[in-house]
This record gives C-alpha cells, sequence and structure tokens, in this order.
C-alpha cells in the first residue's frame, strides 16, 4: 500500500477509535433472554446495577424472550459492535449453538467474562422413600429405568449433567423434559416425578415448605444453604460440575471497549452488593476472563453434542 493510501486509511480510522477509548457516551442495554424473576434475569439486573456505577452511564435490561433464547442472540447480532447492546448468557447458549438449525455460530460473538458458578443438584418429594444419594442409587442400580428424572428439556445443561451422574454411578432413569426449572421443581414437590435435576438455590422455598430434600450437589464442597447436604465428590463420585452465567457482546467489539467491559464486570464482582447476592441465590463466584470463556463454551458444545449422540438425539 503507498504511504497517501496508508495515511488515509489511518485517519479514517482515527473517529471510530476515539469514539472506543471514550466508551461509553451513552446507556447500556443488556438483553435477557429468559422472563422477568427468573435467575438469569436477576443476575442481568444486579449486574446493570454495579456496571451502571462502573461505567458511569446507565445500564438497562431488556427481556427478549422466545425461541430458548434464539430471539434475544439474532437481536444482538442485529446491533453494531459497539458495546452498547450486551447479552447475559448461561450455559443454555451451548445448548443453542449445537443445533444444527441454530441462526448463529459462537464466533459471531464475543464472550465478555462469566461471572458466577450455580452448582447442580438433585431434589426428591419428601414423601418418597429415598432419604440419601445412596439410598437413590442403590434403588437405580436394583431397578434400571425406574426412576423418573423430571428436568429443563429434552436437551440442556441441566441434562448433560445428570447424564455425566448417572454414566459415573451406573444407573439409568427416564428424564421427563419440562419447560423450564419452575415446571420440573413443581412436579417433583408434587411427586410428579421422582427426583428433579436442578439448582439447589431454586429450592429452598420447596425446602423450607418441607416440600422437598435436596440429595446431593455437584459442587466441590457443602453450601452454606444446605450444609447437612454432601456433594457427589464425597460420596466417592469425581463429578464437579457448575452451570454458569455471563455477559457477551457482538464479534467484533474493539479492544478498548472489550477491555473496559471486562474491567468494569471484574470490579463490580469485587462489591459487597454482589456477595450478598450470591448468598441470596446460593450460588458461587465465578469470574473468567473472555479467552479462557471462550474455551469453555467450546468444550461445553462438544460435550453437549457427545451427549445427544449418546441418547441417540442427532
Amino acid at each position: 500500500m503507498h504511504k497517501p493510501v496508508l495515511m488515509l486509511a489511518v485517519f479514517a480510522l482515527l473517529p471510530a477509535l476515539a469514539t472506543a477509548q471514550d466508551y461509553p457516551t451513552k446507556p447500556v442495554t443488556i438483553l435477557c433472554w429468559s422472563e422477568a424473576g427468573s435467575p438469569v434475569d436477576f443476575y442481568s439486573r444486579i449486574m446493570a446495577r454495579l456496571m451502571t456505577r462502573e461505567l458511569g452511564q446507565n445500564v438497562v435490561v431488556e427481556n427478549r424472550t422466545g425461541g430458548d433464547g434464539v430471539i434475544a442472540v439474532n437481536q444482538l447480532l442485529r446491533q453494531p459492535a459497539d458495546g452498547y447492546t450486551l447479552l447475559a448468557n448461561t450455559t443454555s447458549l451451548a445448548t443453542l449453538a449445537s443445533e444444527p438449525t441454530a441462526p448463529f455460530k459462537p464466533d459471531d460473538l464475543q464472550m465478555i467474562a462469566r461471572s458466577q458458578l450455580d452448582p447442580y443438584g438433585l431434589v426428591v418429594p419428601t414423601s418418597i422413600p429415598f432419604k440419601t444419594i445412596d439410598e437413590l442409587v442403590k434403588y437405580g442400580r436394583a431397578n434400571p429405568g425406574k426412576i423418573t428424572v423430571g428436568g429443563v428439556f429434552q436437551m440442556s445443561a441441566h441434562r448433560v449433567a445428570w447424564e455425566v451422574f448417572a454414566e459415573t454411578v451406573k444407573i439409568k432413569a427416564e428424564w421427563v423434559a419440562y419447560k423450564g426449572g419452575g415446571p420440573a421443581l413443581t412436579a417433583v414437590a408434587g411427586g410428579h416425578v421422582d427426583v428433579a435435576a436442578t439448582n439447589p438455590g431454586n429450592v429452598k422455598p420447596f425446602v423450607a415448605a418441607g416440600k422437598v430434600r435436596v440429595l446431593a450437589i455437584s459442587a466441590d464442597r457443602r453450601l452454606a444453604d444446605f450444609p447437612d447436604v454432601p456433594t457427589y465428590k464425597e460420596r466417592g463420585w469425581n463429578v464437579v460440575r457448575y452451570q454458569w452465567r455471563g455477559m457477551m457482546g457482538k464479534a467484533g467489539l474493539p479492544k478498548p471497549v472489550l477491555d473496559r467491559l471486562i474491567a468494569a464486570m471484574q470490579k463490580s464482582q469485587q462489591a459487597p452488593e454482589w456477595k450478598q447476592y450470591l448468598e441470596q441465590v446460593t450460588q458461587l463466584d465465578g469470574f473468567m476472563g473472555p479467552v479462557e470463556f471462550r474455551e469453555l463454551l467450546s468444550k461445553d458444545i462438544a460435550e453437549l453434542l457427545a451427549t445427544k449422540k449418546k441418547l441417540g438425539l442427532l
């Protein structure tokens, strides 16, 4: 490239670079792909409040539901890659991306940071005879296919977590798919399924009401809200798994904008309000930068595809 042409190209980039360096100069929107009051909506709103403080501009949440998250992803991809539209995402992103008909590719997205870790757990109605995870496993081994397990969707991160556990302990069960975590919890509380594969933080009201008990969790240590509930690992099964939540933008975010967002999220997760939120929802801090976050997503997608193949769902 001739010097005059090169200089013209550099000068043409200067306004965009200056704009990126000044980011943000207007409000930022976080798209949430689930309904108000859901765990990811709750996460979006606490992060919006904390990031407003760090960015010096209002950060607002916009719920874009439908299509199991596809509508929100498409809305993000229709916007400029300038950091003014973000998307709160969960491990369910891997489920969307693993579908053959997915209208986007992981490379269309810029992972910004993972925020939190939410362990999985197994919940049973108090009316059922299983009082411990060992009793459940013993019954499952002696009665292949007789246990019913309720969970989110036919294929989801919760389904993968269950299948990994079931394979580890050598039991087979019938998966009963529900349209969300709420219906699955209602089903197990009413005794319509033997077990619910869910997240412990979601079941605290049901436990307090005496409707369900948590048998075990997939964290690497016991949770303060459930001090009597063992982990899979301490029972001798090396299964440590978490559902995650985090933020992403559209691929092509200018580096100054990406760096600003990463710093804002990292600082937000050091605030007392963030720690109080984690305690309230029985979750763990899980900050992770964009490179490792991208690698995690790729691993999750590969695992989902492997589970689909094993179950004959591909």
